[in-house]
């Protein structure tokens, strides 16, 4: 610890619960270390990668992130995304040379003053130990960063077993958009699931030739409005397949498929060797 280091830091508390909770904990006068700034946010769901990156380059010592307790959101699932969002935002913080743990997440209902003050006096005494951040960057592109994190948290690597064709690929990368979607954006939320209807009807052998124009377009369109990348991706994949696979989208429509994408040979033993 170094000698005199009182910690900065930056607290981003929802509005409806952890901020509630800092109310309370100031109201019924308990006792916590003068160490934090809060920041009130509509849902910790909302805090923009940026928000952080730009706070510990910028001289906080630590970020704490507050919000309700999962089944408790007042927007249902926003401390899901949250949860989510901050272990790809660790990882990069790694990468940047700055350690992952000065990014904290804690579940403070509006009635629970007493842990809010115990995390702030916990965290206080945690980056004491920590020693101050050293990491400084005067010129960074946050909002570069900011979608650095959203594609980490939109890559994979596909295991296939069998061949399949690109329709069948886009239809999967479209259901998995629908599932983790942060139905922040019209584009995304609505969109892809436009589009997954049209390729389960292309699948099925049920669609119209004159809806593979609709994919291109639609599919282009979202790749160019979606807020993150997870659904400029999915939109841009999508166009693609319109754009390139006419032959495979409409070979699902005579009863065939083309399978022109070969499955991973051999990839039990490389996952076992692991």
């Amino acid at each position: 610890m170094a000698d005199g280091f009182e910690p900065k830091i930056i607290g981003f508390l929802c509005n409806w619960c952890s901020y509630g909770g800092a109310d309370l904990a100031g109201v019924s006068r308990f006792q916590y270390p003068p160490n934090i700034r809060v920041v009130r946010v509509m849902c910790s769901g909302r805090i923009h990668p940026s928000f952080v990156f730009k706070a510990l380059l910028h001289g906080a010592d630590g970020v704490l992130v507050g919000g309700c307790h999962p089944g408790d959101c007042h927007y249902v699932k926003g401390n899901y995304y949250t949860e989510r969002r901050i272990r790809i935002m660790r990882r990069l913080l790694e990468w940047l040379g700055i350690e992952r743990e000065r990014l904290w997440v804690r579940w403070i209902s509006a009635g629970e003053g007493s842990r809010f003050a115990s995390t702030v006096t916990e965290y206080t005494a945690f980056l004491r130990e920590l020693g101050p951040n050293t990491r400084r960057v005067a010129d960074a592109d946050y909002e570069d960063l900011a979608r650095v994190a959203s594609a980490m948290g939109s890559v994979g690597r596909l295991v296939l077993e069998e061949d399949v064709c690109m329709v069948e690929l886009a239809k999967y990368f479209l259901e998995y958009t629908q599932r983790e979607s942060c139905a922040e954006c019209i584009p995304c939320r609505i969109g892809t699931k436009r589009l997954l209807e049209v390729l389960e009807r292309v699948v099925q052998g049920e669609a119209a030739e004159n809806e593979f124009a609709l994919l291109e377009e639609v599919g282009a369109a979202i790749g160019r409005s979606a807020k993150c990348d997870l659904g400029r991706i999915a939109g841009r994949a999508v166009a693609d397949v319109a754009k390139y696979g006419r032959d495979e989208l409409k070979a699902h429509l005579q009863g065939t498929c083309l399978a022109t994408v070969e499955a991973n040979r051999d990839w039990q033993a490389l996952v076992g060797s692991l």
